[in-house]
C-alpha cells in the first residue's frame, strides 16, 4: 500500500459508513419532519373552566327561555378561523337538536349559535321538564389540517387505499368539506356514532386489523348536509375536504350541575373519577348491574347493545351468541358476589346457570365414561359440536358460586363437566378442543384460542372446592404444557394470549407450586408492558395511556385492558405467594385500571348513550366504537373488583 492510496481508502470507508448508518436515519428524520409539517394541526390551549361555564350559560339561557347573561370577559378569547361553534342537545342519549355559529371571538360565535339554537324547528315545543334534563355539548372547531392525500410523502408511503383518511386522529378530529361557498362538518362524535372509524381492512390475512375512515359514507352524510343529492353535481362543485380539531365539553348531569362547570371531553369522554379501591369496587358493581339488566327471564343475556343507536340483540331468537362468553360473564357475577355479597346478584346468577343446565339437557352431551364416571358438556342450541371453552368456563362459574355461597347444589353438575374436561386432556397435559356430540368423538386437530387456559382454570377451581387430588394433578400437567410450549430460543420474546394461563397458575397455588409459573407470568407481564403506552409517549394520546396497543395508528380495544389486567393481578399475587410481588406489574395494573375506569359509562359520560335498557356500567368496544358486548363488561369489571382487593388503598390520580 502506498501513502497516496491509504487516505483514499480511508475516505471511502468513511463514506461507506455514512451511507450505511447515517443516511437512512437522516432520510427517516427528513421524511418524518415533512409529514409532521404537512399534517400537524396546531391548536390553542383548551378552554378553561371560566370559558366553559360562561359559554354554556349563554346556551342554557336559550334552553330555559331566560334572558341572555351579561357577556363574560372569558368569552373574548379569539376563535381560530371563526370556528364554528357547534352545540348539540341530548335527551336520554339521543341528539334532539344541533345548531352552529361563527365569529372572530367565542362571544360573537356564541351569539350566532344561540340564535340558531332557538330557531331549530320544534325546539320550542320541548317541555320544561325535558329542557331541564337536556345536556348540551359544545364543540369548538379550533384547528384545521390536510385530510390525507395530496402530500407527496404521504401519497408515496401510506397504506394503499388508506391515504385519504389515515392522517385523521380518531375521536379528536372530524371531517369537513368546503363546497359551493359554504362549509359542512362531521364532528368527531358523528364519525364514532355512525361507526365510520376503523372501517377499512388493509390486509385479508389480518381481518381484525381495521383502520381508516369510511369516506364514502362520510361523503354521503356531507352531501345530505349540503342538500346536494346528485353525485355528478357534487363532483362538479369540486368539494375540498379537510380535517379539523375540536375543543369539546358537555354539561354535567342535572343532579351534579352545582358541583362545577361543564366537563371537558377527550374522544367524547370526560375526566375519570379518582382511582381508589372504593371507586373500583363501585365501578365493578355498576358493571354487574348492567349485566343483570341485560339478562333475560330465560337466563340468556342480551349479547350486544349499541350505545349509539340503542339497538340490541334479542335473547329470545337465534343470532350471534357465545356460550363461553355467557359462562364467563356469569363467572364474573359469581366472583362479584363472592367479594361484595351484593344480594341483587344471586338470583340472576342462578337464572344464568339454569339456562346452561337446559342446554346440557337439550344438547344431549351427557353419558358415562369407560370407567363408569358420569360426564356432561355444554353445547348451544342448534349446534352439534361441543367446545371445551363453554364447559370449562361453566365449571369456573359453578365453582366460583360455590366458593361464594357454600351452596353445593351445583357440585354434581360441575363434577360431571370436570370429568369430561379430564377426558379431553391428553397425556402430555394439552387438551382437545372440540367434541362431536352425536358420535362422541373428540377432534384432535382443531385448537382454539383461550380454551386450554380456561380448562386449566376450571380444574384448579375444582380442586379448591373439592380438594380432590386428581384436579391438582391435571392442573399441573396442563400448566406445565402451557408454559413449556415457550421453552425454545425465541420463547421469551413473544407470547400468545396467555391471560387464562396466569389466572390458572395463581388459582392453583399452593396445591401446585412451581417457580417457573411465576417466571412465565413475569415475562408475560414485561411483554405486555411493551405494548402499554405511557402519558407523554405519543402525541395527542395521553388519554390512551395504560391501554394495550401495537401501534398508535389504530385505537386500542378496551377488552384487552381488562383481560390482561386480570392476568397481571394473578401474576402479581403469584409473586406475593413466592415472596414478593413485582412493583412493575403493580404499576402496570394501576395504569390499565386508570384507562378502563375512564372508558366505562357513568352518569358523566352517558350523555350520548342510548337505552332503553340501562347503559350505566357498560364498557364499549373502544374509545371510538360504541358497541357493548357482555364479555367487554365481564373482563374489565372482573379486573376492577379483583384490583379493589389487591390495591386496598388510593392509587395515584
Amino acid at each position: 500500500m502506498t501513502a497516496a492510496t491509504s487516505p483514499r481508502r480511508g475516505r471511502a470507508r468513511t463514506v461507506a459508513l455514512v451511507v450505511t448508518f447515517v443516511a437512512p436515519s437522516a432520510l427517516f428524520v427528513l421524511l418524518t419532519a415533512a409529514v409532521y409539517g404537512g399534517y400537524r394541526v396546531d391548536v390553542p390551549a383548551r378552554a378553561d373552566e371560566a370559558t366553559r361555564t360562561a359559554a354554556m350559560a349563554v346556551l342554557r339561557a336559550v334552553v330555559e327561555a331566560a334572558p341572555a347573561p351579561a357577556e363574560a370577559a372569558a368569552l373574548a378569547r379569539p376563535l381560530p378561523s371563526g370556528g364554528p361553534l357547534v352545540v348539540s342537545a341530548y335527551l336520554d342519549g339521543r341528539e334532539l337538536a344541533r345548531a352552529s355559529g361563527r365569529g372572530a371571538t367565542w362571544a360573537a360565535a356564541l351569539a350566532e349559535t344561540a340564535r340558531a339554537l332557538g330557531a331549530v324547528p320544534g325546539f320550542a315545543r320541548i317541555g320544561a321538564a325535558e329542557r331541564a334534563r337536556l345536556r348540551l355539548k359544545l364543540d369548538a372547531v379550533v384547528g384545521r389540517g390536510r385530510l390525507g392525500a395530496g402530500h407527496w410523502v404521504f401519497d408515496l408511503l401510506a397504506f394503499p387505499g388508506l391515504a385519504e383518511t389515515l392522517a385523521l386522529n380518531p375521536g379528536l378530529e372530524g371531517i369537513g368539506v368546503a363546497v359551493a361557498g359554504r362549509e359542512y362538518f362531521l364532528l368527531p362524535e358523528d364519525l364514532a356514532a355512525r361507526d365510520l372509524l376503523a372501517s377499512r381492512r388493509p390486509s385479508k390475512a389480518v381481518p381484525d386489523l381495521t383502520m381508516g375512515v369510511d369516506l364514502i359514507r362520510a361523503e354521503q352524510l356531507l352531501m345530505l348536509q349540503a342538500k346536494i343529492y346528485d353525485r355528478a353535481a357534487w363532483r362538479a362543485a369540486a368539494p375540498r375536504y379537510f380535517r379539523f380539531r375540536t375543543d369539546s365539553f358537555v354539561e354535567r348531569p342535572v343532579a351534579d350541575r352545582g358541583q362545577g362547570g361543564p366537563l371537558p371531553l377527550t374522544r367524547g369522554i370526560p375526566p375519570r373519577p379518582p382511582m381508589t379501591a372504593a371507586s373500583l369496587r363501585e365501578a365493578a358493581l355498576e358493571g354487574g348491574r348492567y349485566l343483570v339488566a341485560h339478562l333475560a327471564p330465560t337466563g340468556r343475556y342480551v349479547y350486544e347493545h349499541d350505545l349509539a343507536t340503542g339497538r340490541s340483540t334479542d335473547p329470545r331468537v337465534g343470532g350471534a351468541y357465545s356460550i363461553p362468553r355467557h359462562a364467563g360473564t356469569t363467572y364474573f357475577l359469581a366472583e362479584l358476589y363472592r367479594i361484595t355479597r351484593a344480594e341483587f346478584l344471586r338470583e340472576p346468577i342462578e337464572r344464568a346457570f339454569a339456562h346452561l343446565q337446559e342446554l346440557v339437557a337439550a344438547g344431549g352431551c351427557t353419558g358415562t365414561l369407560p370407567d363408569g364416571t358420569a360426564f356432561a358438556c355444554v353445547v348451544d342450541r342448534g349446534q352439534t359440536e361441543a367446545h371445551l371453552g363453554s364447559t370449562a368456563l361453566t365449571v369456573v362459574a359453578l365453582a366460583e358460586y360455590q366458593r361464594a355461597t357454600g351452596d353445593t347444589r351445583y357440585q354434581a353438575t360441575a363434577e360431571a363437566m370436570a370429568a369430561w374436561i379430564l377426558w379431553m386432556q391428553r397425556p402430555d397435559g394439552s387438551f382437545r378442543h372440540r367434541y362431536l356430540v352425536k358420535t362422541q368423538v373428540a377432534n384432535d386437530q382443531i385448537q382454539d384460542l383461550y380454551y386450554s387456559g380456561e380448562a386449566a382454570l376450571a380444574l384448579a377451581r375444582m380442586h379448591v372446592v373439592t380438594g380432590a387430588p386428581r384436579y391438582a394433578d391435571a392442573t399441573r400437567r396442563a400448566l406445565d404444557w402451557l408454559v413449556g410450549w415457550y421453552d425454545f430460543f425465541l420463547g421469551g420474546f413473544f407470547y400468545g394470549e396467555e391471560h387464562w394461563t396466569c389466572i390458572a397458575a395463581e388459582a392453583a397455588f399452593p396445591a401446585v407450586k412451581r417457580g417457573k409459573y411465576r417466571d412465565f407470568c413475569d415475562g408475560y407481564g414485561a411483554f405486555l408492558r411493551s405494548q402499554q403506552p405511557e402519558a407523554g409517549e405519543l402525541p395527542d394520546q395521553d388519554d390512551l395511556a395504560g391501554s394495550y396497543n401495537v401501534t398508535p395508528f389504530v385505537m386500542p380495544y378496551n377488552t384487552p385492558a381488562g383481560s390482561r389486567t386480570e392476568a397481571m393481578i394473578s401474576a402479581y399475587l403469584l409473586g406475593r405467594h413466592h415472596g414478593a410481588g413485582d412493583p412493575a406489574i403493580l404499576g402496570q395494573i394501576e395504569a390499565a385500571l386508570g384507562y378502563v375506569l375512564a372508558q366505562q359509562i357513568r352518569p358523566d359520560s352517558a350523555y350520548a348513550a342510548v337505552g332503553p335498557l340501562p347503559v350505566l356500567g357498560a364498557v364499549p368496544e373502544s374509545p371510538t366504537k360504541r358497541l357493548v358486548r357482555i364479555d367487554y363488561v365481564q373482563h374489565v369489571c372482573s379486573a376492577m373488583i379483583r384490583a379493589s382487593e389487591v390495591l386496598g388503598r388510593a392509587s395515584p390520580p
